[in-house]
């Protein structure tokens, strides 16, 4: 092959890179607080303070300063590197009818955006490692976990407008802030389809505002929130009171969380901006070269470096959904 056909392939391969590159992160990044690591440790530990009640009221001209504390905590981060390669044939690109590099680096970056929403959701229900030094395991809060059978009249049921005014409850219970920040809910295509069986979210005479006005097929915000859906949502375990959320409840080939326990429930996720820390460091990033024991032909890898922790137990709150035929 001369060299300026060499040089063709590599710049189309190069170019598909950077335009698939610019287009980073999964459907949750947006979603939760970036942070950027360091590149010479693996770990990040992040201080986080609370404290509330009322100040003192004052009682005399000349009394004693007041003196109230706050409490200090840190989370604890730890990432974990991930890689991809993929070929390009010389020989296919001159058989083949369409150039297959754009299609190739979009399957690519696909992988990278699905491991990036697998992380935070483990972050989200999981265990994070909180205390003064970051390594007190913190699980998540079992009263955080809204009843399945809500809105059901004693059975499980889907996604109701009952749950989600129970989630809304649940974060007031909790002190949470909903006037200055909006949660974001995650759920799965069956949820959206009981949201669209569901008056209060459809008819008119329930909201003059429909969330299904806003954006086509979709409900993108209601009631203060605003809803992702993916087919990334993880599965509830057969006690109902934890999350199959391991790297071996997920489906490799499909890179979607398989439900290894059959309950039928899916975990959704409702959570605050602030609610997890997502540390990237290095962010997507590629390299290309020609391998001479692969043919001389181009090859692309593609790394990312990267690792999640929930920051604060009260921000999050799971949603089972039943999704039984």
């Amino acid at each position: 092959m001369s060299t300026e056909i060499s040089n063709a392939y590599k710049t189309g391969f190069d170019r598909n890179i950077r335009r698939t590159t610019e287009v980073k992160g999964g459907k949750l990044r947006s979603k939760v607080q970036l942070a950027t690591g360091d590149n010479y440790r693996s770990e990040g530990v992040y201080q986080l303070m609370s404290g509330g009640g009322l100040p003192s009221k004052r009682t005399n001209r000349f009394g004693d300063s007041p003196v109230s504390e706050s409490d200090y905590t840190r989370r604890r981060v730890t990432r974990d590197d991930y890689e991809d390669g993929q070929f390009m044939d010389w020989s296919d690109i001159s058989r083949m009818c369409t150039d297959p590099k754009a299609e190739k680096l979009d399957i690519m970056l696909g992988k990278f955006k699905r491991q990036e929403d697998i992380i935070i959701q483990q972050a989200l229900l999981g265990s994070a490692q909180g205390g003064d030094n970051g390594e007190t395991a913190t699980a998540f809060t079992a009263g955080n976990i809204i009843d399945v059978q809500t809105g059901g009249a004693s059975a499980n049921v889907g996604f109701t407008y009952e749950k989600l005014v129970a989630t809304l409850k649940l974060f007031g219970d909790n002190n949470v802030d909903l006037e200055n920040q909006r949660p974001c809910i995650l759920v799965s295509y069956a949820q959206w389809e009981d949201m669209m069986q569901q008056d209060e979210f459809i008819n008119n005479d329930y909201t003059g505002n429909r969330p299904v006005d806003g954006k086509q097929t979709m409900i993108s915000n209601y009631m203060g929130c605003d809803f992702l859906i993916s087919n990334i949502v993880p599965w509830m375990n057969t006690a109902g009171t934890g999350f199959n959320i391991a790297d071996s409840d997920i489906n490799t080939t499909t890179g979607a969380w398989t439900d290894t326990d059959s309950t039928d429930i899916r975990a959704c996720i409702a959570f605050m901006p602030d609610a997890a820390l997502l540390e990237i460091n290095p962010d997507i990033s590629t390299e290309i070269d020609k391998r001479s024991d692969k043919g001389f032909n181009w090859y692309a890898y593609v790394k990312q470096s990267l690792g999640a922790v929930r920051m604060e137990e009260e921000k999050v709150i799971a949603i089972p959904c039943d999704e039984s035929p």
